[in-house]
């Protein structure tokens, strides 16, 4: 009688090992309080790491994951707070484990094995026009997710059974032979759980089989096998994928010549030095003495956490929170300034034992010459030693209370909103490198997290916005009805009705701008019904007509559509999903360059607790969003489209997708572009304003 095959599962996973040198990243960002799309980027260079956070999001509740980007869904339902557990259970896995010259040798050339298949996918999808960037990316990284496993399991014995840290079908026979199961079905028992909405299982299960079966499937096996066969000589382009990938994707020479030279740039630097044991060694020992580091950073963060806990008054958090940054940093002072909402402006806040001179200190958030503004405003920290320009009186004030030679700004901000700042008095521009620290850092998020909680419990000043909302309207209101009544005289103007569809289009557009001031001007005071049976798709392709003609015919960008037909009807606000579309494909088409491309799709989904939803994805083919902006890019000040773009249009959208109760998502990349992910709720038959407030 034959011994019967192991099941594989979610223990198993909780034993695979993650790339030391990621994992030091991945703390460093969750320490800083990185968001989500960082913090996606990080987790998707490696195999283990990604199915460690996956699997815990899939176990987390009845949320399911979004399979077009599993990752960051996943990251999005579990939170800043799980992930740091996760990579810290991970990290201590590393710093214990006893490795010898066999499994680093082999775990090494895994890691860069999965990450190759990974990267290469991940530049491949959107050249094949697959939209779902981030789910092929996975398939690829994933593709070894059984050896990794069977590796943790059996370690220097599996090791040299592999011999190779690739899959292929000798290694299958020999695994049969020595465990009674081969990598395909161990990674087939642990993804299965996950229950994602994708052929990802299928990529990985059928990895092996006869590419004629392959070359007729989804798109997204035909992805993992060309990728595995990069794999194979990840540093030459071998004339088996020019075969494989002309009869996958009819690729010419010269198209998988340039693929294969984009995804090569993307990895090779992280070649390990496999022929260097004694190196190998060194490099765990560095990432080992970091991780340490770090896993005591993280108790330091708690112990922070639980000191500021309970201050439920700006000047008890202030006090809590000087002792912190005193105790551990070189400077003298430190001056709190939380944003008084109300008023816009910074306000000092006095912590005890301080000159009461600091609650007088005032600051208007538009004073663009203050350091601490600047510093709040553009999400970094800065310092008066390195000022480009003399100090404002504000500046000069916070000097003399410091009683310091000079300052050091770090703000204060949490998920895009603007929460304060702390001024550090130094005396030495030499004080700079320490105040940089990741520990400083780490006491920003946390007192960021605490001064939300504080201000949760102190409601909006909403009267002050309506009234400020009130006079733009009022402002804007004689124009806009001087533009429609134009309009409508041009049109008469013009014989046989020739050209009439241009002076419609622009009443169209006059009036839709009055419907979005009129939503916010009334939302507060009597949230409106949404209207019933709303077509995501007919609102799709009014969107690309209010923008034909003055965005994307002149510089000649394509713009396919990829409409699922039986989709879902909602019952929304109409005028604000197409606005949110207007807004989306707009700065699409300032992404692209002339001639360049977007992709609409829709489809339906079920990614939030259990509910119904239908979305659109507007992808488009620029050069992505630089990396330093991608955390605020929701925010106000935040723009990617150079001088003269005040930067708002993302801000808007965001107000107005959680007004509708859906979300916003985004992934992108300088080799696939970016692609942005809406997601409006079907909604209830039985609908009620409360259910919107």
């Amino acid at each position: 009688m034959g011994v019967a095959a192991i099941k594989y599962g979610e223990q198993d996973i909780a034993n695979l090992f993650c790339m030391p040198q990621t994992l030091v990243t991945l703390i460093e960002s969750c320490l800083s309080g990185a968001g989500v799309p960082e913090l996606a980027e990080i987790v998707l260079q490696d195999a283990a790491l990604s199915a460690r956070v996956i699997n815990a999001a899939s176990k987390a509740g009845s949320t399911r994951i979004d399979a077009a980007e599993p990752v960051t869904s996943a990251i999005q339902q579990l939170g800043l707070p799980v992930v740091t557990g996760i990579a810290l259970q991970a990290a201590k896995q590393v710093v214990a484990h006893d490795f010898t010259d066999t499994s680093l040798h082999f775990l090494n050339s895994l890691w860069f094995s999965s990450r190759v298949a990974g990267q290469f996918a991940r530049c491949l999808s959107p050249t094949v026009s697959y939209l779902h960037v981030e789910e092929a990316q996975l398939s690829g990284l994933l593709l070894n997710l059984g050896l990794y496993t069977l590796f943790s399991k059996h370690g220097d014995d599996y090791a040299e059974l592999a011999a190779e840290s690739k899959s292929s079908p000798a290694l299958s026979q020999r695994e049969l032979q020595s465990y009674q199961q081969d990598h395909l079905h161990v990674a087939e028992d642990v993804i299965e759980p996950w229950k994602l909405d994708s052929f990802l299982i299928d990529a990985v299960r059928f990895l092996h089989q006869d590419v004629v079966q392959i070359e007729n499937s989804s798109q997204l096996l035909k992805i993992a096998r060309l990728s595995h066969q990069i794999c194979q000589h990840p540093l030459e382009l071998t004339d088996d994928v020019r075969q494989l990938a002309e009869r996958l994707f009819q690729f010419s020479r010269s198209e998988i010549d340039y693929l294969f030279s984009w995804a090569k740039g993307l990895y090779k630097g992280a070649i390990p030095a496999l022929e260097d044991p004694e190196k190998l060694r060194e490099q765990l020992k560095e990432a080992r003495g970091r991780l340490i580091d770090l896993i005591f950073a993280l108790a330091d963060q708690e112990g922070a956490r639980a000191r500021l806990l309970g201050n439920n008054r700006p000047e008890l958090l202030a006090t809590e929170a000087r002792h912190l940054y005193l105790e551990n940093s070189p400077a003298g002072e430190a001056i709190f300034m939380l944003v008084d909402h109300k008023n816009n402006q910074l306000a000092g806040i006095v912590a005890e034992g301080q000159a009461r001179l600091i609650s007088e200190l005032k600051v208007p958030l538009d004073a663009s010459l203050s350091l601490v503004v600047q510093a709040l405003v553009s999400g970094e920290t800065n310092n008066s030693f390195s000022a480009k320009q003399p100090l404002s009186v504000t500046d000069q004030l916070l000097l003399r209370i410091g009683g310091k030679r000079g300052f050091f700004c770090q703000p204060f901000l949490l998920d895009g909103r603007l929460l304060g700042a702390v001024v550090l008095s130094v005396d030495r521009e030499e004080e700079m490198s320490t105040l940089h620290l990741l520990r400083l850092r780490m006491f920003g998020q946390v007192v960021s997290e605490s001064i939300a909680q504080l201000s949760n419990d102190v409601p909006d000043n909403f009267f002050e916005g309506s009234a400020q909302l009130r006079r733009v309207s009022h402002e804007l209101s004689n124009p806009l009805t001087i533009i429609g009544n134009y309009a409508e005289v041009i049109g008469h103007l013009l014989p046989d009705d020739e050209h009439r569809e241009f002076t419609d289009a622009i009443k169209r557009e006059v009036r839709r701008v009055d419907d979005v001031l009129n939503y916010y001007l009334n939302q507060q005071e009597l949230p409106p019904f949404p209207d019933r049976d709303i077509s995501l798709n007919q609102l799709v392709y009014e969107a690309v007509d209010a923008l034909q003609e003055g965005e994307l015919q002149p510089r000649r960008i394509d713009v396919r559509f990829n409409l699922k037909n039986d989709l879902a009807k909602v019952s929304t606000n109409g005028v604000l999903v197409k606005q949110i579309l207007v807004n989306l494909l707009k700065n699409a088409a300032e992404a692209v360059t002339e001639g360049g491309e977007i992709q609409l799709a829709t489809r339906d989904s079920y990614c939030s607790d259990g509910g119904r939803f239908v979305e659109v994805v507007v992808q488009d083919n620029g050069g992505g969003i630089d990396s330093q902006v991608k955390d605020q890019l929701f925010r106000p000040v935040v723009s990617t489209k150079g001088p003269g773009h005040a930067g708002v249009g993302l801000s808007i959208v965001k107000g107005m997708v959680d007004d509708l109760g859906g979300r916003i998502s985004y992934h992108s990349s300088p080799a696939a572009g970016t692609g942005f992910h809406l997601q409006i709720p079907c909604g209830d038959d039985d609908f009620s304003a409360a259910s919107l407030i």
